[in-house]
């Protein structure tokens, strides 16, 4: 495991995303956008098909985000959002969101996705 899983106060869970820069202050500034996320996974594969990805530990979104598109030779981050867990379990639910273990990675960890129609929710 490369980091650790981080509960700020009883009841959220801190999920965090690895992107570059510009996208990070782009979500930040703006929430995450349908169309952008759509135009960066295009022609990519990604193991539970379109929408957000994030994990509950640091040091995992730091790995992605040192692999990422647009991250090579280029400066990148790692978001942080905090989560009510009440939400999660009810995103997860209705499947706008899912949790699984990573796979083809170096490493053992676990990673939440989001679906296109659960970003309204994730933007407020």
């Amino acid at each position: 495991m490369l980091g650790t899983v981080t509960m700020i106060q009883q009841g959220t869970i801190l999920l965090y995303h690895g992107t570059d820069w510009e996208s990070a202050l782009d979500i930040l500034n703006f929430g995450l956008k349908l169309e952008k996320v759509r135009q960066l996974q295009l022609g990519r594969v990604t193991q539970l098909g379109p929408g957000w990805y994030t994990t509950d530990d640091a040091g995992i979104a730091w790995y992605f985000a040192s692999i990422g598109p647009g991250t090579v030779d280029q400066r990148y981050t790692v978001i942080e959002m905090e989560l009510h867990l009440e939400h999660l379990e009810s995103l997860l639910e209705r499947g706008l969101a899912s949790k699984s273990k990573i796979i083809n990675v170096p490493f053992q960890g676990e990673q939440y996705w989001f679906d296109f129609n659960a970003f309204a929710f994730l933007n407020h």
